[in-house]
């Protein structure tokens, strides 16, 4: 676990250009024994900031992070407001980044909910904490000081949109019956919240919108698309390729240049929204399983249409869960689609507009070519 964020967070720091601005900082990290939370605490330490990085599950913080540079906090409910207020003011942070909710489709079916919860009350939570700090400042008469605050949404919160790239003022439209529909609507509200507490109480709270990404940090038993084919195909498993989704494409990042995007917005960002997807590396699902199978020297088979069922029988496109059900789409849009006239019908993912972000300097690094075989090489360690 160590080795694999550890080498991702060095490319980093070579996409987001000059962090000075971290340099003995203190950032507290939720969420950090996840694939992005684990490259950014390694990134931020090997940029100079003093890093706490917390997580609910004991076991992952230690293997993870045994490292002296890095403190880790152990936070089991991220809903709860006491252990909340307890790891923030355990210091004085300069930076708080919040990417502690469930990412995997299972999730998202199986405990919509905790979902909802985790993102939602979890970064009100922070947030309420900072809220109180302002007014018991103004009280005083003294110039409230709170930490930049850092929210990792998701690219879900663009829906079914049209055509062409979004841009962070575009729109798309979530289905709300669609069993993955809890993710996306858990991000839109978190954003809308951190966007309200902004308006109203002065916080600097920023929004990142990663689109689809990929790399060998995952947690076990992770049911993105990605994780479940990287590995299957490390340990040796041949790869299946769902008739029809052959041509389904998306633009798909590697966790060292979505990291990289994460600390250019603390460095040199601002109120607002940010995308982070590397546009460069737009790849349909049959290359992707090729170069992957290729790497990993197994094989990859045509499986057929509608292997996975919506509830309703429906064909949805999305990933097997471990107990045969669908997932409920793709984790990049959350879409279920559905079959129309007999045929499988698969929606394009959505791309994302990095225009601005890229006007901070960030540029990603690494394709998928080299992405696969980063990923593989260190799974197979």
């Amino acid at each position: 676990m160590k080795y694999m964020a550890y080498e991702d967070a060095d490319l980093s720091l070579k996409s987001a250009g000059d962090l000075s601005a971290l340099a003995a900082k203190k950032v507290l990290v939720l969420g950090a024994t996840g694939m992005v939370g684990s490259v950014l605490s390694y990134a931020l330490a090997k940029a100079g900031a003093y890093v706490s990085a917390a997580g609910r599950n004991a076991k992952l913080l230690t293997e993870r992070f045994d490292d002296a540079q890095i403190k880790t906090i152990e936070i089991f409910d991220v809903t709860n407001p006491v252990i909340i207020r307890q790891a923030m003011t355990s210091d004085s942070f300069d930076f708080i980044v919040d990417c502690a909710a469930p990412a995997d489709p299972k999730a998202a079916m199986q405990d919509p909910v905790e979902v909802l919860r985790d993102n939602f009350f979890g970064l009100d939570n922070v947030l309420s904490v900072l809220a109180e700090d302002v007014k018991a400042a103004e009280r005083r008469g003294r110039k409230p000081e709170t930490p930049v605050v850092l929210f990792v949404s998701s690219n879900a919160v663009y829906g079914q949109g049209e055509e062409g790239a979004a841009c962070e003022k575009c729109a798309g439209v979530i289905d709300f019956t669609c069993p993955f529909a809890a993710y996306a609507v858990a991000k839109g509200a978190s954003e809308a919240l951190a966007a309200a507490y902004s308006r109203q109480f002065g916080l600097d709270v920023r929004v990142a919108r990663p689109g689809i990404i990929y790399g060998p940090e995952f947690i076990p038993g992770d049911t993105r698309p990605f994780a479940v084919v990287l590995s299957e195909a490390a340990s040796g498993k041949d790869l299946l390729l769902p008739e029809g989704m052959g041509s389904v494409k998306a633009d798909v990042t590697y966790v060292s240049d979505c990291v990289a995007g994460l600390l250019t917005i603390l460095a040199r960002g601002e109120k607002g929204c940010y995308n982070i997807s590397n546009n460069e590396a737009e790849i349909d699902l049959a290359t992707a399983l090729k170069d992957v199978a290729k790497e990993a020297g197994v094989e990859v088979k045509e499986g057929s249409c509608c292997t996975n069922k919506c509830s309703d029988g429906s064909c949805c496109g999305g990933s097997s869960c471990s107990d045969g059900s669908c997932c409920g789409g793709s984790s990049s849009d959350g879409s279920c689609c559905g079959k129309e006239k007999g045929e499988c019908k698969f929606p394009r993912l959505t791309r994302l507009n990095c225009d601005k972000l890229q006007k901070l300097g960030w540029e990603p690094k690494i394709g998928p070519e080299d992405g696969i075989g980063l990923s593989l090489k260190a799974l197979k360690k």
